[in-house]
């Protein structure tokens, strides 16, 4: 899944993609009165991987509502978190697609060039699929 692709895949949604200062987070989603939004930052400019990454994370938590607040307990905001990555990592980091790019001898950086992500999911989606196993 192409950064264009989740972009379109959010407005489909009707989920509201706008541009923000979160350097600190580089992203966040949330749910107000019923309705689904996403922040990007935009104080400083991503490569096309990295902001495909935060996307299709925030996409993760808003498609299967997985919301929490600075109250929630930790160990929900993880299980939250992991939820939102495994997301991405199915829909943007096909495992066939994966293991043919290592099975021909890519190093990880390169694939996730080639998928359009980062170097850091490309390290996740194989502990995921290996750990579906």
């Amino acid at each position: 899944m192409t950064l264009n692709e989740l972009y379109r895949l959010a407005e489909d949604k009707g989920i509201d993609v706008s541009a923000f200062p979160l350097p600190e987070s580089g992203s966040l989603a949330l749910e107000l009165n019923g309705r689904q939004y996403i922040g990007m930052d935009s104080s400083r400019r991503y490569p096309a991987g990295e902001e495909a990454a935060h996307l299709g994370h925030e996409l993760g938590h808003c498609l299967y509502g997985g919301f929490y607040s600075e109250k929630t307990a930790r160990d929900t905001i993880m299980r939250h978190e992991v939820r939102a990555d495994k997301w991405y990592i199915e829909n943007a980091i096909p495992q066939s697609e994966l293991r043919k790019l290592l099975a021909n001898g890519y190093e990880l950086w390169e694939i996730a060039e080639i998928m359009g992500t980062t170097e850091a999911y490309i390290q996740k989606a194989c502990v995921y699929y290996e750990s579906k196993e």
